[in-house]
Parts: C-alpha cells; structure tokens; sequence
C-alpha cells in the first residue's frame, strides 16, 4: 500500500494539501482495525513506521486496491466538502452488522502553515495517542467471527453521488448508492455507541465512533 509518506507526516507537510494529510490518517486508521480485529490474517500485514510511531499496513494486493479506490474516491468529496462521514463496517455475508466504525470529518479547509501547528508536531502527537487508544480499547472487544467481511461507505448528498458518479476519473470504480434505512430491531436497540477517538489540529475535527 502506497503511503503519502515513510516515516514522520512532518517531512513533506508543505507539499499537501489538507485533504491529503486526511486522507492519509483514515487509511492508516483503517488499516490499524482491520488488524487489530482480525478481519484478515495477520500475515497480510507488514509493521512499518508511520507518524514515528509502529502500525501494521496491509501488503495484500486486492484489499490495498480496494482502499486505494476507496479513498480516492473520499478525497474528491472531501475536496469538493461533499463527504459527511466514512464508514467502515464489518459483516456478515447475508448484511447482519458486527460493527461499524464511523469516521466524522468536520471543517476540513486550508491551513496557515505558519501559524496552525507548523510543522504538524501536535497533529502527530494526536494520531500517535488516537492509535494506541483505540488499540487499548479495541482489545477489549470480543473476537469477531471467522466469516466476518469489510466494506467501506461514503455518506454525502445525492446531488454530490450524481456529479461524482459521472465523473469519468472514478467510472473504473462505480459506486451504488445506497438509500437504506435500517429499521430498528429490538436487537438494534441495544446497540451501544462507543466513542473510540478523537482528533482536533489544523482546523480539522476527525471524530471516530464504534456502534455495535
């Protein structure tokens, strides 16, 4: 999986964009779960260095192609202020829900380098500590099962689905939409909304929830 950097997101900060360095965090957020729970095996994963800091990054070839189209796909909305949230969530083949993970992204706008935390030292320190609280409380979580699947959904408007759906650099990698409402069940009434992170730096409130 091809990261936007190797080693400290502090390297070459002035050459992104706010919506990259977004982007970048929620594919090291997602690959830091599907780990942690155990969605694939162990093995597909590979322990590299990112915000000075070990996380385990997936060097399988299809779910890394699937990320990769995933989150392009959520950086043009979140470009365009189109995308309400990123959802993650893992199921069972006939749709029943283990989890899902919502990732609320608020006010992602253009940063003053030389005045919002320069050098991204206190957006780091963010990332760092949200990883190993959600490892702390991740661990806690009963073993999914062995048939558990992974997708990911992006919410936005339907005028934004319209547009990003013609779009001709996004036609190898449709999107349906998806217009569902759960209807609640009294299993679903028991579903509880655990808060797992929360990150707030340049301008960029990136909230992350568990409902099981």
């Amino acid at each position: 999986m091809k990261l936007l950097r190797f080693s400290s997101i502090s390297d070459n900060y002035r050459d992104l964009e706010i919506t990259d360095i977004v982007i970048e965090a929620l594919e090291v957020l997602l690959n830091h779960i599907l780990y942690l729970r155990d969605v694939y095996p162990t093995q597909i994963f590979k322990k590299r260095r990112i915000y000075n800091t070990p996380v385990y990054i997936s060097i399988y070839p299809p779910l890394n192609s699937y990320l990769h189209n995933v989150l392009k796909s959520a950086r043009e909305l979140l470009k365009n202020k189109e995308l309400r949230c990123l959802e993650a969530k893992l199921y069972k083949e006939d749709l029943e829900e283990y989890e899902v993970y919502r990732f609320m992204i608020v006010n992602p706008i253009a940063f003053n380098k030389e005045k919002q935390d320069e050098f991204l030292i206190d957006f780091e320190e963010q990332i760092r500590a949200s990883l190993y609280l959600m490892a702390e409380r991740l661990k806690l979580l009963p073993k999914l099962p062995n048939d558990a699947r992974f997708k990911v959904l992006l919410q936005t408007t339907q005028a934004a689905f319209v547009k990003f759906s013609q779009n001709p650099h996004h036609q190898d990698f449709p999107w349906l939409c998806s217009n569902c409402v759960d209807k609640p069940t009294s299993k679903q009434e028991e579903i509880s909304l655990l808060p797992l992170t929360s990150i707030k730096s340049l301008n960029i409130s990136l909230m992350a929830d568990i409902v099981r």
